[in-house]
């Protein structure tokens, strides 16, 4: 058993899945099934179960995993105490691409001044903060309702922009051309409304539009439902609908805000940064406490 099994272990811990953990080594599923039998083997004992199409720890695989974790941080913590300055590390990064879209030039602009590579892994919420507690990523975007929602106790979060979510429309939409941008729940129910399929952020359907909208507070009349967000952005900025976004996806895009009389439509999401302090390297604390 090498140091490198035991990292692939870890990463399929995390992602539950063989072809996901398979790409992030660059290698076939099939080599890496290998590597997991050879693990086993080696331990005499079997480490995950399989649930449908997911791979999920055991209990004995919950405690490999726990102590191996601790094994390949403090391995790499000791290499790198004899590696210079300008020695080049492997960064990872999770989120859902939402998020990364706003947040990652953040992260980014500090990390361009240190020697290192940086890896952008484009998952939901409950796969970004499996990626960071398993070790598989270094750190992660993701809502702090998220993470106060997962069973994960020894993560951190640092705090990086709130925003709120408003219904939006773009400047070449009927309404915004009449200058209506205020409207009552009438009107709110004719006007044609966009949503995804699945919520952006975990990646499951939640309530009838998954995008945060309370629709006991006002009917809408959902005509496009988008399993991709970039598709529902389009159907926006075509003029075609509304939509209910984060507000910084309405800034980034020019959009115009849409209220509805009589409903407080305002809702709130806190950004937070995620981390584990205890397998933290020193430029990751560096970088956390920048922040």
């Amino acid at each position: 058993m090498h140091l490198d099994d035991i990292e692939k272990v870890i990463h399929v811990a995390g992602s539950q899945n063989l072809h996901t953990t398979a790409k992030h080594f660059n290698v076939t599923a099939g080599a890496l099934s290998k590597t997991l039998k050879k693990v086993e083997a080696s331990l005499a004992t079997k480490l995950f179960n399989r649930v449908g199409k997911t791979l999920v720890l055991n209990d004995k695989g919950k405690e490999f995993v726990k102590h191996s974790s601790d094994l390949v941080h403090n391995y790499q913590q000791l290499t790198s105490r004899f590696k210079s300055d300008n020695h080049k590390f492997n960064a990872v990064i999770a989120g859902p691409a939402i998020l990364l879209k706003s947040g990652l030039k953040r992260l980014l602009t500090p990390l361009s001044h240190l020697p290192c590579s940086v890896r952008i892994n484009n998952v939901f919420e409950g796969e970004a903060i499996s990626q960071v507690a398993s070790g598989a990523a270094h750190i992660a975007l993701v809502t702090r309702e998220a993470l106060n929602n997962s069973q994960h106790t020894n993560l951190v979060a640092v705090d990086v922009f709130n925003t709120g979510f408003s219904v939006a429309a773009a400047r070449t939409h009927n309404l915004v051309q009449k200058k209506l941008l205020a409207l009552s729940k009438s009107e709110f129910a004719q006007s044609a409304f966009a949503c995804p399929l699945f919520s952006p952020l975990c990646g499951l359907e939640q309530g009838i539009g998954s995008d945060g909208w309370q629709d006991e507070m006002a009917e809408r009349n959902i005509v496009f439902r988008c399993s991709d967000y970039s598709a529902l952005i389009e159907v926006v900025q075509s003029g075609l609908a509304l939509a209910y976004l984060p507000d910084f996806v309405i800034d980034d895009l020019a959009l115009t805000k849409i209220t509805v009389k009589g409903v407080n439509s305002h809702y709130s999401e806190g950004i937070v940064v995620i981390y584990k302090p205890s397998t933290a390297d020193g430029w990751l604390n560096k970088l956390m406490h920048s922040l």
